[in-house]
């Protein structure tokens, strides 16, 4: 008798460490793509899910596992819907010296991810033209993963033995284009190349440069900021990928838009303008075009030169990454008119490392709705992480790490 409830004592106390060393080793991976080497290189990091550190060693990243190579000056990461494919807008070299344009355009990068967490390229895409060179600087994918959208800016190059009559100087800008990819089993198919159109107005607003694209949450419509224009330019899409012009096209936000965003919820879309330091905030009509919100204000403020924007997956909460500030703003959303409240008296603003240029947001794991905010800090060669309470939108900082030099896309797994 006392020999088993003495067993039976002792099995429920190492259930009770399983169960408990479980909950605190629980972790996951985050990848950063940085600029510091040619090619690029993209690294992971061992996200504790119940602590919110990052593998660090004396302040410092510590990768896990052998860092992966990428294309030249890589930008923005996403994953797809599933997290099995992941892919990263690389810039390019548009000011290189010769006429190969295969050494100058920018790509596309795709990934495999392996079941613990390894990244295992599928190659790098390039849109190959003969007078001009293309550059990703924004990927959207549609919610069914069917379309990878890139909005490229585009500078004139010609290639060796083109024939392109009154084209300007190699490196000078051209005018924006969308790309877009069909995707199968992660790989990129070939790319449909579509010029993003000038808006009627005054002389000199001939070139269009992108810089953010969205695609929407209900509905096959995307949709592109056009910073020189100070216009958010949408179309439709097709089952084939083709994109149509919607109604009125061309929709007036503030000076030098850098990003947007269609949250997971409702048909809403949102603009932040680096040059007003602002957010525009737009219904998403049933054909595609846009109107302001109803209500009282359809414009609020945000931090200096915002430069992305993210919400929680329920899309309770909206955050705008301002990179002139070095600084995130919080803000709730609401799901019936689209309108965005500070989250507190001070707009909920936290520091982070300088200049920050991504951010993504990881479940803790809890059932209590909290969250991880990491940034990549291009300025400051740094990560900042925060505490983002479910229940109040408020965010917390943990220590900074210093990170690879660099370091621009981010995303969490």
């Amino acid at each position: 008798m006392k020999s088993g409830w003495l067993r039976c004592v002792l099995v429920a106390c190492w259930l009770l460490f399983l169960v408990n060393c479980g909950g605190s080793s629980k972790s996951t991976l985050v990848y950063i793509a940085s600029q510091g080497s040619n090619p690029g290189t993209i690294s992971a990091y061992s996200l504790n899910l119940s602590k919110g550190t990052l593998s660090s060693s004396n302040g410092a990243l510590t990768p896990t596992g052998k860092s992966v190579p990428t294309g030249t000056q890589p930008g923005p990461l996403i994953f797809d819907p599933t997290n099995s494919f992941a892919y990263v807008a690389d810039f390019g070299n548009p000011l290189a010296a010769g006429t190969d344009n295969s050494k100058k355009s920018g790509d596309i990068a795709a990934f495999s991810v392996g079941k613990d967490g390894t990244l295992s390229s599928l190659g790098l895409t390039a849109t190959l033209l003969d007078c001009v060179t293309l550059h990703p600087v924004a990927l959207a994918m549609d919610s069914k993963a069917h379309f990878l959208f890139v909005a490229n800016q585009a500078f004139s190059n010609v290639n060796s033995g083109a024939n392109c009559p009154g084209a300007p100087a190699d490196g000078t800008p051209a005018a924006g284009v969308v790309t877009v990819f069909a995707v199968s089993s992660g790989k990129l198919g070939t790319p449909s190349p579509t010029a993003i159109p000038v808006p009627a107005g005054p002389p000199g607003t001939t070139t269009p440069t992108p810089t953010a694209i969205a695609a929407s949450n209900q509905g096959n419509f995307v949709y592109i900021t056009d910073s020189t224009n100070a216009t958010v330019v949408g179309f439709a899409f097709d089952s084939n990928g083709a994109l149509s012009s919607v109604p009125g096209q061309f929709f007036l936000v503030g000076n030098t838009p850098r990003a947007v965003l269609s949250p997971p919820a409702g048909n809403f879309l949102y603009v932040a303008n680096a040059g007003t330091d602002d957010i525009y905030e737009f219904v998403i009509n049933t054909d595609g075009s846009l109107m302001p919100i109803s209500a009282t204000t359809t414009t609020v403020g945000t931090g200096v030169g915002p430069i992305a924007m993210l919400t929680d997956p329920g899309a309770k909460y909206l955050y705008a990454l301002a990179n002139g500030g070095s600084q995130i703003t919080g803000y709730t959303v609401n799901h019936v008119t689209g309108a965005l409240t500070a989250v507190t008296a001070n707009g909920g603003t936290v520091s982070t490392g300088a200049n920050p240029v991504a951010f993504t947001i990881r479940s803790d794991g809890s059932t209590s709705g909290n969250f991880w905010v990491l940034t990549s800090n291009f300025g400051g060669n740094s990560v900042s992480t925060f505490s983002l309470n479910g229940a109040t939108g408020t965010l917390s900082a943990l220590p900074q790490l210093t990170g690879a030099v660099a370091p621009y896309g981010i995303a969490a797994r």
